[in-house]
């Protein structure tokens, strides 16, 4: 009502009109434009290519990779016997699913694929610039920007691009390294690194040959199968302890068929069912997806389920490698399996106890002309070293990421690195990160945690945008509190023994740097609660002086353009239906239930 002198009545007396500063004439939904630039076009990137453009409005998408086309780690890893260790039904977006794989375990070459056909399916092509590498990156306050400096590899190009998120999805492990052993550059014959394969060495090409294989990660455990039956020797270098185990994701299936080769085609006529009757193909995906989710239980350290599960992996290590009981001597490690990343390795106990495989345990010292030469003298010459040395765990960047302040990311990340709930890092505005440190799952469903932290990531830059927000960054105090409970969790775990792991960059003890906290099931409920009160915020000219300046004018867009208003009930979620039978008769409706129901009348 208000009165001459130009005052309004509020809850506190009057208000003076003419101290208000003007009303934003802003519709409530009209989301600002925003930008951004994904680093790397693998699973997680292929996945923001789909979802961001789905669920993002106004959004202005480009994805670099410095590959030549999308699949990340199986573009790059074409080694003899590369395959994922997950069953394929487990392996492959919830929203895009293939009933055609033809293993159960499938190959690198089958999960290529797979990736190619969704990213083209589903348009991720359209915003995916290839052979670019990714050179700096650099937050200007004052814009609320990122400032990319990136590098076409086709032409030598140098280039900035700039925009206002900047998502990592390069993965955890994707810079390969070569062993640290001495005089690498002495040897003559020919060496290649399994994360770095020469076309030219095919299986064939190994026949008649002595090959050294370096490593027993997952790697060289996946490559032996292979290169035993064509090369004339292997020498088999393996420096650590591991635990080969018989009981991988999804193996209660292959016990279910009586599989003993740890893998198995699936017929022809379960391929063609399973196409013609997509519900049988989606009951089995929860089947499948259900066992793989279920080995939480094991990472707990002394309890009956991982004390059982030990016993087992023991058990049989012993069986198969009978014929040369020398190597589990070796082999066998006293700390728990799954401290370090378990390996089922079909074939491979099999093949390490063949005769023309010579297993050794002995410490390599140098590389000569003609082999390699271990710490006892002794030398053996080899026409071909494979390094399966794995890759660099360290997390530390190799290009400069600086963000607020200047301040840069190793340095943000020195003593270890660590990242909220593994997207954002601290002192990084704005900087989303794809399975970052504490992000990746211990055990359960991979694929699906990541498309969940994708979900977390939409929500976030859909606060911003819809907010006028410049910058999002979570508080130093939120992740201190956040890396304390991580650090209190894996005190009861497995991971926490004393193995060399790459979840502890490489280390025996220290912080466990990968893992989420739990199980991937719990990563999916915590990504589903997003506090936000966990960060602090700078903002756009439009609402600098009042943060709720975003409400607007009170109207939506569609109200403003006399459009449709009513979606609302065409997207009803209906709650279930508890009573089925009428509501008991009553003359009054101001009968209590009780009295209703002992048939009571006024």
């Amino acid at each position: 009502m208000g009165d001459a002198n130009g005052t309004a009545p509020g809850l506190n007396g009057s208000v003076n009109k003419e101290e208000l500063p003007p009303l934003w004439e802003h519709c409530i939904d009209d989301y600002r434009r925003i930008k951004v630039i994904v680093i790397g076009a693998g699973l997680s990137g292929i996945l923001a290519g789909i979802r961001f453009t789905q669920r993002i409005p106004n959004l202005d998408l480009t994805i670099y990779d410095k590959n030549e086309d999308v699949g990340g780690t199986w573009w790059e890893n074409r080694y003899p016997g590369v395959r994922c260790d997950i069953p394929s039904a487990a392996y492959q977006y919830t929203f895009e699913s293939n009933s055609q794989w033809p293993e159960y375990y499938s190959t690198g070459p089958e999960i290529l694929r797979y990736f190619q056909r969704t990213a083209w399916k589903l348009g991720v092509y359209r915003f995916t610039k290839f052979c670019h590498q990714l050179r700096s990156a650099t937050w200007h306050e004052a814009e609320g920007k990122w400032e990319l400096e990136l590098e076409n590899l086709r032409t030598g190009e140098v280039f900035t691009d700039t925009c206002d998120f900047y998502a990592s999805a390069t993965g955890i492990l994707n810079k390969w390294k070569w062993p640290d052993i001495e005089d690498r550059d002495r040897y003559h014959g020919k060496m290649v690194h399994s994360a770095n394969w020469d076309p030219a060495i095919s299986l064939e090409s190994l026949r008649g040959k002595n090959v050294a294989l370096i490593g027993a990660g997952s790697t060289g455990i996946q490559l032996l199968p292979q290169i035993q039956p064509y090369a004339k020797t292997v020498d088999h270098y393996v420096s650590g302890k591991t635990w080969i185990s018989p009981i991988g994701f999804g193996s209660e299936e292959l016990n279910a068929r009586g599989v003993t080769a740890g893998n198995f085609q699936h017929s022809k006529e379960e391929l063609e069912y399973w196409k013609e009757n997509p519900d049988a193909y989606h009951a089995w995906r929860h089947k499948i997806e259900r066992t793989v989710n279920g080995a939480a239980l094991i990472t707990i350290f002394g309890s009956p389920t991982q004390k059982g599960f030990q016993k087992t992996n023991q058990d049989a290590m012993r069986e198969k490698l009978a014929k040369k009981p020398e190597i589990i001597e070796a082999m066998e490690p006293k700390w728990p399996p799954g401290c370090r990343r378990l390996t089922p390795g079909p074939g491979y106990l099999e093949a390490l106890v063949e005769d023309n495989v010579n297993f050794i345990s002995t410490k390599i010292k140098r590389f000569t002309a003609d082999g390699i030469e271990t710490i006892d003298g002794k030398e053996r010459k080899v026409d071909l070293v494979i390094c399966a040395t794995g890759f660099d765990t360290s997390l530390k960047q190799v290009i400069p990421i600086r963000g607020r302040g200047g301040k840069d990311l190793n340095e943000v990340w020195d003593p270890y690195p660590e990242s909220y709930f593994g997207i954002f890092v601290p002192h990084m505005p704005n900087m989303l990160r794809f399975v970052g440190p504490n992000g990746a799952p211990g055990t359960g469903g991979f694929v699906h945690l990541i498309e969940c932290a994708c979900e977390y990531m939409i929500k976030a830059i859909q606060k911003v945008q819809r907010e006028y927000i410049k910058s999002i960054t979570v508080k130093p105090d939120s992740m201190a509190m956040l890396t304390k409970h991580i650090d209190k969790y894996f005190t009861k775990t497995i991971y926490t023994q004393p193995c060399k792991s790459w979840m502890k960059r490489g280390k025996e003890d220290g912080r466990v740097i990968t893992l989420w906290p739990g199980s991937a099931i719990h990563a999916v409920v915590a990504f589903d609660n997003p506090r936000w009160e966990d960060f602090e915020y700078t903002y756009l000219p439009e609402t600098e002086e009042n943060c709720f300046s975003w409400l607007g004018k009170g109207l939506t867009l569609a109200q403003e353009a006399d459009a449709v208003t009513t979606e609302y009930l065409d997207l009803v979620d209906k709650p279930p239906v508890i009573n089925s039978t009428p509501v008991p008769e009553r003359e009054s409706p101001y009968l209590t239930l009780e009295e209703r129901m002992r048939g009571t009348r006024l």
